[in-house]
């Protein structure tokens, strides 16, 4: 069975994580050659384990909504899953921040590389769904 497509006015999962790749990448070289090492590493993981995070959210959620359509309800285990994982989550950023010591400023950049690479997504496919040429992407 294929996974359903998208409808056209929202960004995928896989163009969010691409793009946020890209500018964590870019962050960390910035970082790297202009604040600390400390910085960078901080970002990296920071942005990693964001990036880590959407892709246990889409995989728990695909399991879920399986879940629910093999048993025709509302799957105990599906319901569960996913604040588990935020618990799993929340867990290992704090582990990271009580034995490890990472840069704290460096690890909120990393985690801010998702909510730009969501907003210049979804700029990106409502420009695309328009169809202009104007860069608003409201005007019609």
């Amino acid at each position: 069975m294929t996974a359903p497509v998208p409808p056209a006015s929202m960004p995928t999962i896989r163009s969010i994580q691409l793009t946020n790749l890209a500018l964590l990448v870019g962050s960390v070289a910035l970082l790297m050659y202009f604040v600390s090492r400390a910085a960078a590493i901080g970002c990296l993981v920071g942005g990693g384990v964001v990036i880590a995070n959407m892709f246990l959210l889409t995989a728990l959620g695909r399991f879920a909504l399986s879940a629910a359509r093999q048993s025709r309800g509302v799957s105990t285990l599906g319901l569960i899953a996913l604040p588990l994982k935020i618990a799993l989550v929340v867990g290992l950023i704090y582990i990271v921040f009580a034995r490890v010591h990472i840069d704290g400023l460096g690890f909120a950049l990393g985690v801010l590389t998702q909510v730009t690479a969501i907003i210049i997504e979804t700029g990106r496919t409502s420009y695309r769904k328009n169809g202009t040429n104007s860069g608003i992407p409201e005007e019609s």
